[in-house]
């Protein structure tokens, strides 16, 4: 009896690991924070593990610095990743706030953080955005993020 529990003791704990590094596939990739005029704010996705991850739901919160003010982006229902996909999440070409400088927030259904960028700052005005370089490079350090030419939905050069 006791050689079951610990068995399925064992299992959940699998199922539960895995379930958790599904969602640490997906990572804030790229980010727009100051388009060219006529433009909209947007981040990209990045699914850096092999396996597809179902991101229906969730939401990219980007975050103002000063004055405070927040912008968030609901993924639609049926959004799968698929191992090293991109998925961009467009913002309101209505929005309208203060500064290109901001953190970017990604958050499952639930409200669970998934991801979450460093302070970016984007006053460019252009077509240049932040990223990570190489693709999906998450070690939670600045030195992730580069800013330069943008690849919307293509790898970052």
């Amino acid at each position: 009896m006791k050689r079951k529990k610990v068995r399925l003791l064992a299992s959940l704990l699998g199922v539960l690991a895995s379930s958790v590094a599904c969602l640490g596939a997906v990572v804030i990739n790229e980010v727009e924070l100051d388009p060219p005029e006529g433009g909209n704010e947007w981040v990209e996705l990045y699914n850096n593990g092999a396996e597809d991850v179902d991101v229906s739901r969730w939401s990219v919160w980007i975050v103002d610095q000063n004055p405070t003010w927040t912008g968030v982006m609901k993924i639609p229902q049926d959004t799968v990743m698929g191992g090293g996909s991109f998925f961009v999440a467009e913002g309101d070409r209505k929005w309208i706030h203060a500064t290109g400088t901001g953190t970017v927030i990604l958050k499952t259904e639930e409200g669970v953080v998934v991801d979450e960028t460093p302070l970016l700052d984007d006053n460019s005005n252009n077509f240049f955005t932040n990223y990570r370089y190489p693709n999906g490079v998450d070690t939670d350090q600045r030195s992730d993020w580069v800013f330069g030419r943008g690849t919307k939905n293509a790898p970052n050069a």
